[in-house]
């Protein structure tokens, strides 16, 4: 039965990566105009929420909201914060050393493993789903994460235009299931406290931005 919720676990993972690529995908079109009041009009929404008691009710509906304003959250970053091709470098670089290091030792008093360690905070901040033989709601990937794979695709179609951004879809896909083998190879050691979901998906998109001269 364990192997069983791992492997509802790992589809998830795979799912809402999928749909929020997708989803960031389909921002491209919005303008300005769009985005900025969409931004806070769900922001607003979100915030409501966190007042009201934890729920399977809130957290699905926390669920959608969370969905899209991670990626609208990803958009406004790449066109406002990363100006140039060394800013988006150094942007996903730090990510992912912060993230790895919020999952070590060392990195246990980081905001990253705070967060994780408060169930409600947690639940909160990720896409919850229901796992078979498991009470409540399950969080599957954290709100951060995917801002980061939004972060990715708006600034391929951006500077790159939409072939690119399909690509840099697959390329985050790809890693997200590099991530999964890894998490299946380790979850049962002693140590292990998690894994992050930046990792593979930003070390395969910068590899091939730096390859290709997308950046």
């Amino acid at each position: 039965m364990e192997k069983t919720k791992k492997i509802y676990e790992y589809f998830y993972i795979l799912l809402i990566t999928f749909v929020s690529c997708i989803i960031s995908i389909l921002y491209h079109t919005l303008s300005y105009n769009t985005v900025i009041p969409a931004f806070f009009i769900i922001l607003i929404f979100i915030i409501w929420l966190w007042t009201k008691k934890l729920s399977k009710k809130t957290l699905y509906f926390l669920d959608i909201l969370n969905l899209l304003e991670t990626n609208l959250i990803g958009y406004l970053i790449i066109f406002f914060v990363s100006t140039s091709a060394d800013t988006m470098i150094g942007i996903l670089c730090g990510v992912i050393i912060a993230d790895v290091f919020s999952f070590t030792k060392s990195g246990k008093n980081t905001p990253n493993a705070k967060v994780i360690g408060n169930v409600n905070t947690l639940a909160r901040l990720s896409i919850c789903l229901p796992v078979p033989k498991k009470q409540g709601l399950s969080p599957i990937i954290g709100v951060g994460d995917l801002i980061y794979y939004s972060m990715i695709i708006t600034h391929s179609i951006k500077y790159q235009g939409i072939s690119v951004g399909y690509i840099s879809f697959l390329l985050i896909l790809a890693g997200q299931l590099v991530n999964i083998l890894f998490i299946s190879i380790i979850i049962r050691k002693n140590w292990y406290k998690g894994f992050p979901a930046t990792l593979f998906p930003g070390v395969f998109f910068i590899a091939a931005a730096l390859i290709n001269n997308w950046i």
